[in-house]
């Protein structure tokens, strides 16, 4: 049974991360927590039963007094660099929300913190743990369609995903907190899933990124073209900027057939060139949760050895597309990775 402690009780804590550990209690006990507001120690407190002792203010004093095996990190974007090395230099292995910091340089410092002090980290790109998403790439994989060349993902939404009144629900939507706005919140995730579902990295991409509609100093809308190093091709877009909501698009096409999501009301329809029909897969088991299906395999991958199911060094590369793409806005031009 690991011991982990939570440092960071807002809303991403409370709505995503506790029921996923809730569900894995077997496997893990929360017996810590850190979070400047009282009152949010006070809500996960009462429902992990964690002691009043155990309740601190200051990640800090946590990691001074308590023996963990797992600290959470869910901290505003900011906040990351310095408390995921902090837990590194304690011995603690780490879960840490994306982005994994709010700069390159930043992220760099974070993995090479893991690295000196022989801990564990890994980052939540959660997604790829959807059920639907999985089934994809299983679909992908098997080569059901052939060699990838062009994904569609679109998701065009009026807001951001608020945090706790207890301490600032638009912090998302501030440069110095969060490093950037839709991009590199939502379409951070888009980024990930398309390297995978490509089954390509991407080497360049080219950008437009402003904000239209919101009185915010980050961007609320981002249209990106991204090259992948097989020469295939996404097209993503994301904003927090249409209130009416846009039309949900989530689609790829391969050499040989193509996937989408969500059609005639299946969350997963597989068309195939050759016989010009649809099937429907039935979706790949797992926790319907997709924080506690990466969580298990994080806790596996603690007791085994085995590679994390995101490491570092993966969520600093996606961080540098998202930056990649962030400049391509800025000069207009096509940038590419190093």
């Amino acid at each position: 049974m690991f011991k982990l402690g939570i440092i960071g009780c807002g809303r991403i804590a409370e709505e995503g991360h506790a029921p996923a550990l809730e569900e894995l209690r077997n496997e893990v006990q929360v017996t810590a927590l850190a979070d400047s507001s009282r009152e949010r120690l006070r809500v996960l407190g009462t429902r992990f039963n964690v002691p009043e002792g155990s309740r601190y203010t200051n990640y800090k004093r946590l990691l001074d007094a308590e023996r963990l095996d797992i600290v959470d990190i869910a901290l505003p974007h900011f906040l990351h660099e310095k408390a995921a090395v902090a837990a590194a230099q304690h011995k603690v292995n780490i879960l840490i929300e994306k982005p994994l910091a709010t700069s390159v340089k930043s992220a760099g410092r974070i993995v090479n913190a893991v690295n000196e002090n022989g801990v564990i980290m890994c980052v939540f790109h959660n997604y790829r743990y959807n059920p639907v998403f999985m089934t994809a790439l299983d679909l992908v994989k098997s080569g059901k369609i052939g060699t990838p060349f062009l994904l569609r993902m679109e998701g065009l939404g009026g807001g951001h995903y608020p945090g706790t009144a207890a301490y600032d629900p638009n912090w998302r939507t501030k440069m110095k907190r969060a490093g950037g706005g839709c991009l590199i919140d939502n379409g951070y995730h888009n980024i990930y899933l398309a390297q995978e579902m490509m089954g390509s990295p991407v080497v360049s991409v080219y950008a437009r990124i402003n904000t239209y509609t919101r009185q915010i100093d980050v961007d609320d809308t981002a249209a990106l073209l991204m090259k992948h190093a097989n020469n295939g091709t996404t097209s993503l877009q994301v904003s927090w900027g249409v209130t009416a909501g846009g039309q949900a698009v989530h689609e790829l096409h391969g050499t040989e057939g193509s996937l989408f999501f969500y059609r005639d009301n299946k969350p997963v329809a597989l068309f195939s060139n050759a016989t010009k029909t649809f099937e429907y897969p039935e979706l790949k088991s797992g926790s319907p949760n997709s924080f506690a299906g990466l969580m298990h395999d994080f806790f596996e991958s603690l007791r085994t050895g085995s590679r994390p199911p995101t490491t570092g060094e993966e969520a600093r590369q996606t961080l540098q597309i998202v930056m990649a793409a962030y400049k391509s806005g800025k000069t207009g031009k096509a940038v590419r990775l190093v």
